[in-house]
């Protein structure tokens, strides 16, 4: 009875065998870690796999876009391209976005984004993981920044002529600049109805009309180009308080002739007088609501000068018209004063009208009438137009650069682009598609 005793305990006690059954109850969470190691090294090979896929996509789609296609049409052409690179439709979906809906380019139509998910597919590792994980890879494709410059730029997105030359036996010259509309017109964006038309190169995001005699120095015209940015487009109006000048019943101050103007807010605009000459000191004139105006005959003549066009209520905004045989010289700032300081925000800028003001013909800009004009540095009407009639002399003091929704000459015009001086930002384009994310 001792020994049987004796036996049971000595086999309660017994454990040879426990690592071997250790062992068998590890074995699969074993094989599910081991296994896990191996296909996570699988799954970033498959990662990298459809990066390629994606990416392929996004350049497919930025070129079908900047042809003029179709949302089927990017769709189609990027998803062949991806299908050309990878993409696995039993395992993988796609989807393309015009504008992309996040990242820094959201919203932006001038952009594309692609994504491509992909179920991966699990061995050992479903030991341990009840549901297969999905890669994911995205990419973004836009127009990568050209480094030619513009000193004309259109910002109308789909007007018929946004930039126009119609002026017979006229001559538009414009030296070491090109001309960029981002309208996407189909046939014309921009019009050359007649007249001589001098220019680097002509951009449009649409067509080109070129019945006038047109000289560029790159190998054509290049049409359904990408909208470019707007390079003011983060530009506002500073703060101001009070009129400086503000005449009875807010009519527009009219200084007598050999005035000489200081900077200030003008409240009612500022109108030169036929036969009057006035000089303006250096600084910022904001007028708040009214008018710039030089009347026939009218002298004006100033440096280092932006003229700011808003209101201080938010309408009544005023334009800028220079008509009847007056004679201009004026020039904006340049990037450092006197003194060698840099300049402000203003740097380059002549004239800005706010882009809280609206879209009006009464808003638009006038340079009419046989007028000579020598202006330097960006005249900036982000919502309104600007026309050039009547023999104008445009020549500026080296640089100027026209920015608004639609551009028009209707008489001669000489425009150059040495901006070196006047800081500011330049009008960039010609760059290529490729990927920005």
């Amino acid at each position: 009875m001792k020994r049987q005793k004796y036996s049971l305990r000595r086999f309660i006690r017994q454990d040879s065998g426990a690592i071997a059954v250790m062992f068998a109850l590890m074995l699969p969470v074993i094989a599910g870690f081991v296994g896990l190691g191996v296909e996570v090294g699988l799954w970033y090979k498959e990662r990298r796999s459809i990066q390629t896929a994606v990416d392929a996509a996004a350049l497919s789609a930025i070129f079908e876009l900047n042809g003029g296609g179709t949302s089927a049409e990017i769709t189609a052409a990027a998803t062949a391209d991806a299908v050309r690179n990878g993409f696995d439709a039993t395992t993988d979906t796609i989807t393309i976005n015009t504008p992309p809906l996040s990242g820094p380019y959201m919203g932006d139509f001038a952009y594309v984004e692609v994504l491509i998910n992909r179920q991966l597919t699990m061995f050992l590792s479903q030991i341990l993981l009840d549901t297969a994980p999905t890669a994911s890879a995205r990419a973004v494709s836009g127009q990568l920044g050209g480094d030619d410059e513009a000193c004309v730029l259109a910002l109308a997105s789909s007007a018929q002529d946004a930039i126009k030359m119609n002026g017979a036996g006229s001559t538009v010259s414009m030296e070491g600049c090109g001309v960029v509309s981002n309208s996407t017109n189909a046939t014309k964006s921009v019009n050359i109805q007649n007249g001589t038309f001098e220019v680097d190169c002509i951009a449009a995001s649409g067509g080109i009309n070129e019945n006038g005699t047109i000289t560029t120095s790159c190998a054509s015209s290049q049409e359904n180009q990408p909208t470019i940015d707007d390079p003011y487009a983060a530009l506002a109006v500073p703060a101001y308080a009070g009129c400086d000048e503000d005449p009875p019943g807010n009519q527009a101050y009219t200084p007598a002739n050999g005035d000489t103007l200081s900077e200030g807010v003008y409240c009612g605009g500022i109108s030169i007088s036929s036969g009057d000459t006035v000089f303006m000191n250096a600084g910022t004139y904001i007028i708040d609501e009214g008018d710039f105006k030089i009347n026939g005959g009218g002298t004006l003549s100033g440096t280092d000068v932006t003229i700011i066009l808003t209101a201080s209520d938010g309408s009544g905004t005023g334009t800028i018209s220079i008509t009847g045989g007056g004679t201009v010289n004026l020039a904006a700032a340049t990037s450092t004063d006197s003194s060698g300081a840099i300049q402000g925000d203003y740097t380059g800028m002549l004239f800005y009208q706010d882009r809280n003001a609206g879209s009006s013909p009464s808003l638009n800009a006038t340079f009419a009438g046989n007028t000579s004009v020598e202006l330097g540095g960006a005249i900036y009407l982000p919502n309104n137009d600007i026309s050039f009639t009547g023999g104008n002399s445009t020549a500026s003091d080296g640089c100027l650069l026209l920015i608004a929704q639609t551009i028009s000459f209707n008489g001669d015009a000489d425009i150059e682009n040495d901006c070196d001086a006047y800081g500011g930002n330049p009008i960039l384009y010609g760059g290529s598609p490729g990927l920005v994310e």
